[in-house]
Order: C-alpha cells, then sequence, then structure tokens
C-alpha cells in the first residue's frame, strides 16, 4: 500500500511538472504573440501617420495654389486698372505737352 501511495505522489508531481511546463509554454506562447500585435500595431500606426501626413502636406500644397492664384488674378486686376488709368492720363499728358511746346492756340 506505500508503494501506492509514493507511485500516486510521483505521478501527482509529474502531473503538477507538466501543467506548470505546458503553463509556461503557453505564457511563452502569449508573450510572443502580444509582441508580434504589438510590432504589427505599431506599423500601422506608423503607416497611418504617414499617409495622414501626406494628406495634411496635400492640403496645405492646395490652399497655397488657390491662395497663390487669388494673389496673381488680383494683381492682374490692379495692373489692368493701372494699365487704363495710364492710358487715360497718357492723352491728357500729350495735350499737356503739346500746349507747352506749341502754345495755346497752335502758335509758338
Amino acid at each position: 500500500m506505500a508503494y501506492e501511495i509514493l507511485k500516486s505522489i510521483v505521478e501527482a508531481e509529474e502531473r503538477a511538472l507538466k501543467i506548470k511546463k505546458d503553463a509556461v509554454a503557453e505564457a511563452e506562447k502569449m508573450k510572443a504573440d502580444a509582441l508580434k500585435r504589438r510590432e504589427a500595431l505599431f506599423q500601422e500606426t506608423k503607416q497611418q501617420g504617414k499617409k495622414e501626413m501626406q494628406e495634411a502636406v496635400e492640403s496645405a500644397a492646395e490652399e497655397s495654389r488657390e491662395i497663390i492664384e487669388k494673389i496673381a488674378k488680383e494683381a492682374e486686376e490692379a495692373c489692368s486698372s493701372i494699365r487704363e488709368q495710364a492710358a487715360l492720363k497718357k492723352e491728357e499728358a500729350v495735350k499737356a505737352v503739346m500746349g507747352k511746346v506749341v502754345g495755346e492756340y497752335g502758335s509758338c
């Protein structure tokens, strides 16, 4: 009977060691899986960050193009207005110069 008790104790210890060994193996597997998920999440977050940064750059570039086009349009309108005013003043200036050179009634 003592033999059977000792045998059952040894078997229980062996089962306990196997359970412990299996638990350690499972913990290592879970740790490895968690590290893989962490790396995958990091890479995904990194890609998302790059995508958002690229979208922000593209948006800023588009806004800049719109502002540049607006400024160019305003400058062209201002230049056109100045040209029109200059054309009107040119005729007056020519008449004034001719008046001074030729005289008021066309004689020196």
